[in-house]
């Protein structure tokens, strides 16, 4: 395999296609990983995996196809892989989402309209936990940490 395109295209065009294909790339993924059984069952999210045998056959055997023609369009337009680090990714959607759970503090909620007694002095405090956590979960992912994760041999 030969990282030049058979087509020659600009940079620009290049990126504008790899994206478009990448994020295809990823809903494949996840599709695939439903075709396989997936269901993740959690507090506030819950997956309902309703599909028959024949559609995950289906499923899978349509996202081969669309893999084939992928694996085609990359080689032909020298088209690059990106590689995410699952500790950068981690990192970066914990470290945005604190955001969100600051805004569900009771100061923002306001904007709903006045929130009850005691809930402030209730949700608060539980909103401060979560977002320790989730600098917790940030700490746990930083480059440096891995060697305080009981990795080294």
């Amino acid at each position: 395999m030969s990282n030049h395109a058979s087509i020659p295209i600009s940079d620009n065009h290049r990126r504008g296609i790899g994206t478009a294909l990448l994020l295809l790339d990823r809903t494949l993924c996840e599709i695939e990983e439903y075709a396989r059984g997936r269901e993740v069952r959690s507090v506030f999210y819950v997956e309902q995996n309703t599909l028959s045998a024949d559609q995950r056959t289906s499923l899978l055997a349509e996202i081969a196809q669309m893999r084939g023609l992928l694996r085609e369009l990359k080689d032909a337009l020298g088209l690059e892989v990106e590689t995410e680090d699952v500790g950068r990714k981690i990192w970066g959607e914990c470290s945005t989402f604190w955001e969100v759970l600051v805004e569900t503090k009771s100061r923002f909620l306001k904007r709903y309209g006045e929130p009850p007694d005691g809930l402030a002095e209730y949700l608060d405090p539980q909103i401060d936990v979560l977002i320790e956590h989730l600098r917790n979960l940030t700490d746990l992912v930083r480059p440096d940490a891995k060697g305080s994760q009981g990795h080294d041999s």
